[in-house]
């Protein structure tokens, strides 16, 4: 992939992201300066790597491992051509700039040889293992488009985004209610009850059909008595979907208490359901179809991503009833 800055320049430096065990690893090739004819190679290599490490950071990643993963190094163990000593919380790095700055200053001795008189070079090959909310190891190429045009974790309240193949329901009319909403902001508060569970089912019905007939899961609809939606099921691998759904554009939703809870206890995956095409029959009856669906993985709601919108309060005892009308007498 080739990474294009905030301001618009694609960089002159290789890197990739790829699936590396439970974790995702991002590499970033060597530097090399003219030689023999050859031009320079990668020469953006330290404003990639600080940008990678930014980007990263705005998505609250942790860089469990990051070594030096030349070809004249990796036949020597991990040990020895390690860049950090412990795992780094990239959102706990005040400045990305000086993480950049220690992890090239940390290459200059790997692979030397005992007697060098000199440090050696600092923009080798090297592999971060990182571990990312929102991305699983099976995520590399959405993480990779992410990092390379810099989309906002912000756009959608959590980090990166998946298009999910959806499968369309058998029946249904794909002609929108003329009062459908248009508002992008968001899946609100809807005072229409029918739309609003039409809504739901739908996008529970279209998340359940997805997660069986193209991932291969035992799903069950668990909305009525758990504090999230489909459980799937798939050997010994369990997992737990919530589902929103909306007929705007998502760029919010709305979640319970239980919900952000629940997310944070075991595996648990977001799919957002939004532009559901729906109009009202006759009867009174709403009718449903189509939508784009979103999801995120491992997902577990970062604070700075949540907003309170409701408050319980709990008033302190009374010093003052007021007299009610019908206790005024004459």
């Amino acid at each position: 992939m080739r990474l294009t800055d905030d301001g618009g320049r694609v960089l002159d430096a290789e890197c990739s992201v790829e699936p590396d065990g439970d974790h995702i690893a991002v590499i970033l090739e060597s530097m090399s300066g003219r030689a023999d004819g050859r031009p320079p190679r990668n020469t953006d290599y330290r404003p990639a790597l600080e940008l990678i490490l930014t980007r990263l950071k705005e998505r609250r990643a942790v860089i469990k491992s990051a070594i030096v993963d030349s070809r004249r190094t990796q036949l020597l163990p991990e040990s020895s051509r390690s860049l950090i000593s412990e795992p780094v919380h990239l959102a706990d790095v005040p400045d990305p700039h000086a993480l950049r700055r220690q992890l090239t200053n940390a290459q200059t001795t790997i692979g030397q040889a005992p007697d060098a008189r000199r440090p050696g070079n600092s923009t080798k090959r090297i592999r971060l293992r990182i571990v990312v909310p929102g991305y699983g190891s099976s995520d590399a190429v959405r993480l990779a488009a992410d990092l390379a045009a810099g989309a906002s974790p912000e756009a959608d309240g959590e980090p990166g985004r998946l298009p999910l193949p959806i499968r369309q329901p058998a029946s249904g009319s794909h002609v929108a209610h003329p009062g459908r909403s248009s508002r992008s902001g968001g899946s609100g508060y809807m005072t229409d009850q029918v739309l609003k569970v039409a809504l739901e089912q739908h996008a529970v019905r279209t998340v359940m059909d997805h997660y069986r007939d193209v991932e291969g899961y035992e799903v069950e609809d668990v909305g009525s008595r758990e504090s999230y939606d489909v459980r799937a099921t798939r050997g010994t691998e369990e997992l737990h979907i919530e589902v929103k759904g909306s007929s705007g554009l998502a760029n919010r939703v709305e979640l319970t208490s239980n919900e952000v809870d629940h997310a944070y206890g075991t595996d648990t995956h977001l799919v957002i359901v939004d532009e559901i095409q729906w109009r009202r029959l006759p009867d009174g009856t709403i009718e449903t179809s189509g939508g784009r669906a979103r999801r995120w993985t491992a997902w577990a709601p970062a604070d700075e991503h949540l907003t309170i919108t409701r408050y319980w309060y709990r008033p302190p005892a009374h010093t003052d009833e007021l007299p009610l009308r019908h206790e005024i007498t004459a």
